[in-house]
């Protein structure tokens, strides 16, 4: 409230300042109706924008109090405490999702109603994370693809933008899936749950989570990714990717890059090494932790949302 009144006293007091001053300049004649008409119009608008931006101001202050109770780790990992996988058959998130990457990242991406044949065959491609009350974080997409869709990946001769249905396994054989395709990884630019780098970090861990928990490490399966970016490409090799593909060899473009099922296999057992633990000890050093996963698992993700 002390926010508003000050922002409102120097609005409106300026406001009538400039009109006095053009009285002046011009010589102008107020009668006292055309007062009586100004004067409540001026008050409502330097009210209006007053209580606007002290509002914006007390959300911005309930996040950076946030994220100041201790480090930027600490944040994550209260984030992670309160953000959850939402239900896959919630559309009206789907959709949301849909136009977030239209209007930030691609006009020309897949429509959401021919993406929803996919998702249809298979649920797992998708996947949103939100707040408590639903609100969207954040969202990823992960390929399983078919052996023949595979091979033309790394063969460098199919694009990501000419999958089709077909080329996804369907939800039943997730679990023999050989190839994964990592597609996009995205925080909501429009949350305002947590700070950007808070809901980046957050994205990141819970594909990771995901990604290892529904498409565990075995003696054949491998994770691909392009790097769209000099910096992605720095964290995909930080990472233990591999470049198998020039951009000159393939039709995307973009150096394409290999997580190799031992990399997979090593990658799942440092994720393990900081989940482990339960009592008030072990979350702590998880806590301790957060930022070098999060620094790992950003490497897998590099710079996914530039596809």
């Amino acid at each position: 409230m002390i926010i508003f009144l000050k922002k409102f006293s120097a609005y409106f007091s300026a406001s009538l300042t400039f009109l006095v001053g053009i009285k002046a300049a011009f010589s102008l004649s107020i009668s006292l109706q055309t007062f009586l008409l100004i004067f409540p119009l001026l008050f409502f608008c330097c009210a209006a924008i007053a209580w606007i931006e002290s509002a914006q101001s007390d959300v911005s202050s309930r996040v950076n109090a946030n994220e100041n109770d201790g480090p930027i780790s600490l944040s994550i990992s209260r984030a992670l405490d309160t953000v959850k996988i939402h239900p896959r058959d919630d559309e009206s998130i789907a959709f949301q999702a849909n136009k977030i990457v239209r209007r930030y990242l691609d006009k020309k991406c897949i429509s959401y109603k021919d993406y929803k044949k996919w998702r249809d065959k298979n649920s797992n491609i998708f996947t949103a994370i939100t707040g408590t009350k639903g609100e969207l974080v954040g969202f990823f997409d992960i390929f399983p693809l078919t052996e023949h869709a595979a091979k033309r990946i790394v063969d460098g001769s199919l694009k990501e933008s000419e999958l089709s249905e077909k080329d996804i396994l369907p939800l039943n054989m997730d679990k023999s899936a050989k190839t994964i395709y990592i597609a996009s990884i995205m925080a909501n630019p429009e949350q305002s749950l947590f700070s950007p780098i808070v809901a980046k970090e957050v994205i990141i861990l819970k594909f990771v989570e995901f990604l290892i928990q529904e498409f565990p490490p075995d003696e054949d399966r491998s994770i691909f990714a392009y790097a769209h970016t000099s910096y992605g490409e720095r964290l995909l090799k930080n990472s233990g990717f591999t470049n198998i593909l020039l951009s000159k060899d393939n039709k995307m473009r973009d150096p394409l890059y290999q997580l190799s099922p031992d990399g997979y296999r090593e990658a799942f057992k440092i994720f393990k090494e900081f989940n482990v633990g339960k009592n008030k000890t072990d979350k702590m050093k998880r806590r301790r932790k957060i930022k070098l996963e999060a620094e790992s698992a950003r490497g897998i993700a590099a710079e996914l949302s530039a596809a």
